[in-house]
C-alpha cells in the first residue's frame, strides 16, 4: 500500500492588505517535508510506503492570489497524477485558505485530487480548529482531525491522530465517511480558549467519541471570522465508518456548541486602547503586556498601526516600554546606516527625535532569519521597527532584535491572546480592542458574504 503526504497552508484574512508571495512560504519537497511533518513513521512502521509531495506554509496573510495558489497546487497534483492508483492520501492544511476567484483553497485541492484518484482512495486531513469548513468537503474527505487546543499546542498530536486513523482504515479495509454540520455562530476567537469551560468539556467529549472503534475524527471548528466567505462559521465534523453515527454525533456536537454560544468572554482585561495604556502605566506589576488585537500579524494584519505607540509617547511615561514589531521598511532602509546611539528624527511621529538603540534581525514564522529590525528609543519607549511583517511570539524574537525583553515594564505586541511562550514573562495581560484587519468586534468588520443570520450579529433559535 502507498500513501501520498503533503501540506499546503495559509490562513487568510480578507481585510489584510498584503497577499502572500512565493517568498512568504516556507517550502520543502520530497523527503525534506518530514523536517516539518511527523507522520512518516506512523505509515512505514505499518508497512505502508510513503510518497512525499510538498510542504508549503506561510504566515497568515490576505487572500491568496490565484497564480501563487496554482503554483503549489500543481506541484501536488503532478505527483498525484504520477500515482493515480494510490490507496491513501494524507494532507495537512489550515482550513481557512481563501483564494481569489476560487474560494476555499482546501476544497478546491480535494476536488482536483478526487478527479485523479480512485473512489476507493482514502483521504485524511489534519486541520486547524479555526478552519472554515465547506459543507461540500464531506464529499471528498474520509477522515478529518482538528486541533483540540486554543492556543494551539497539539499540532503534532493532531497530525498523528489523522495518520493513525488512515493506517487503521487501510489495514482493515474500512472506508469512513465524514459528516459536516455548519453552525451559524462566529464568536470572537480570542474568547474561545480550550483550557476553560465550556470548551474544556466539549473538547473532552470529542476525545471520548474518538475512543469508539468506528469513529476516526470528532471535531469542533470555531471558524475564522476574518475571512468574508460563505463558509465562514463554526462547524461540527465527524468521520466514521457508520454514516448514520457520523451524522448523529456531528449534530450532537453542533447543538452542544450552539447552546454555549453566550458563555464566551475574555479571561483577561479587554478594554479600549487608551484604557489599556492607562492601566499599564498605573499598574504595579513587574511586566505588563498589551496586545494590539486589531493589528495582529498572526491573524494576517500588517503590523503597521501606530495607535498604541502614539498613546504611550503622548503619556510621557517613565516606565521602560517596548513596542515590538511595527512594520516599516522605509524607516529601516533610511536609518540602517546610522550607528547605535545616533540621534534621528521620525517625521510620521510628529517629528519626534529619538536615538538608534539596536540593529537586529527578524525571526520569521519558521524561526529562520527573514530580514532586519531597527530599534529606536524615544525616552523610556523603545520601538522595534521591522522591514517585513513579523510576529513577536517568544523571547527569541526580542533576542534577535538585540533587545532584552526582561528590561521592560510594559511590552506591546501585535497579537491577540499571548502565545504560550510569552506567558512566563507576563505578570499581567491587557487586550486592546483596536480596529484593523484583525479587529475582534464582529459588528465592526465589513462581513458581507457570510451566511445570515449569524450569531452574535443576530440572536435567534437554531438546532441541527
Amino acid at each position: 500500500m502507498r500513501v501520498l503526504i503533503a501540506s499546503f497552508q495559509c490562513e487568510s484574512n480578507s481585510f489584510a492588505e498584503s497577499h502572500p508571495k512565493e517568498t512568504d512560504f516556507e517550502y520543502f519537497e520530497g523527503e525534506d517535508i518530514f523536517r516539518k511533518l511527523v507522520v512518516k513513521k506512523i505509515f512505514t512502521e505499518n508497512g505502508i510506503s510513503v510518497i512525499p509531495s510538498i510542504y508549503a506554509n506561510a504566515l497568515p496573510s490576505g487572500t491568496v492570489e490565484n497564480d501563487i495558489y496554482e503554483k503549489y497546487l500543481q506541484k501536488i497534483l503532478r505527483i498525484v497524477e504520477k500515482n493515480p492508483d494510490l490507496e491513501g492520501i494524507y494532507i495537512y492544511v489550515h482550513g481557512s485558505m481563501e483564494v481569489r476567484g476560487i474560494g476555499s483553497g482546501e476544497l478546491y485541492l480535494l476536488q482536483k485530487i478526487r478527479k485523479i484518484v480512485a473512489d476507493t482512495c482514502l483521504i485524511a486531513l489534519t486541520m486547524d480548529l479555526h478552519a472554515n469548513i465547506p459543507k461540500e468537503m464531506e464529499k471528498y474527505a474520509n477522515i478529518i482531525c482538528a486541533y483540540k487546543t486554543a492556543p494551539h499546542i497539539d499540532q503534532q498530536e493532531s497530525q498523528i491522530r489523522a495518520a493513525k486513523a488512515l493506517v487503521y482504515c487501510l489495514k482493515h479495509g474500512v472506508s469512513p465517511v465524514t459528516h459536516i454540520v455548519k453552525i451559524p455562530m462566529l464568536v470572537k476567537g480570542d474568547t474561545m480558549l480550550t483550557r476553560y469551560e465550556p470548551l474544556k468539556s466539549l473538547e473532552e467529549s470529542t476525545r471520548i467519541y474518538e475512543q469508539q472503534e468506528d469513529v476516526f475524527g470528532a471535531n469542533l471548528f470555531f471558524g475564522h471570522c476574518w475571512v468574508d466567505a460563505i463558509n465562514t462559521s463554526a462547524s461540527a465534523v465527524v468521520s466514521s465508518a457508520n454514516a448514520e453515527k457520523a451524522e448523529r454525533l456531528a449534530k450532537e456536537l453542533a447543538n452542544r456548541l450552539w447552546e454555549t454560544r453566550k458563555q464566551y468572554k475574555f479571561f483577561i482585561e479587554a478594554e479600549s486602547p487608551q484604557e489599556c495604556v492607562d492601566r499599564a502605566i498605573k499598574g504595579s506589576e513587574n511586566r505588563i503586556f498589551i496586545t494590539d488585537s486589531g493589528d495582529n500579524t498572526t491573524a494576517g494584519a500588517e503590523g503597521k498601526s501606530l495607535i498604541l505607540l502614539k498613546m504611550l509617547l503622548d503619556s510621557e511615561t517613565n516606565k521602560k516600554t517596548c513596542v515590538a514589531g511595527i512594520t516599516h521598511k522605509k524607516i529601516v532602509d533610511a536609518l540602517w546606516e546610522e550607528p547605535d546611539g545616533s540621534e534621528v528624527t521620525i517625521t510620521f511621529l510628529d517629528g519626534r527625535s529619538g536615538r538608534v538603540k539596536a540593529h537586529g534581525e527578524i525571526l520569521g514564522w519558521a524561526k529562520e532569519i527573514i530580514g532586519r529590525s531597527l530599534t529606536i528609543s524615544f525616552g523610556a519607549v523603545d520601538v522595534i521597527f521591522t522591514e517585513l511583517r513579523s510576529a513577536f511570539i517568544e523571547k527569541g524574537n526580542f533576542d534577535k532584535a538585540n533587545v532584552e525583553l526582561t528590561d521592560y515594564r510594559i511590552v506591546v505586541v501585535k497579537l491577540g491572546y499571548l502565545f504560550e511562550e510569552l506567558k512566563p514573562f507576563a505578570d499581567r495581560e491587557l487586550f486592546a480592542l483596536t480596529d484593523g484587519a484583525s479587529c475582534v468586534e464582529l459588528s465592526r468588520l465589513p462581513l458581507k458574504k457570510i451566511m445570515r443570520p449569524m450569531f452574535p450579529l443576530e440572536d435567534f433559535e437554531w438546532k441541527a
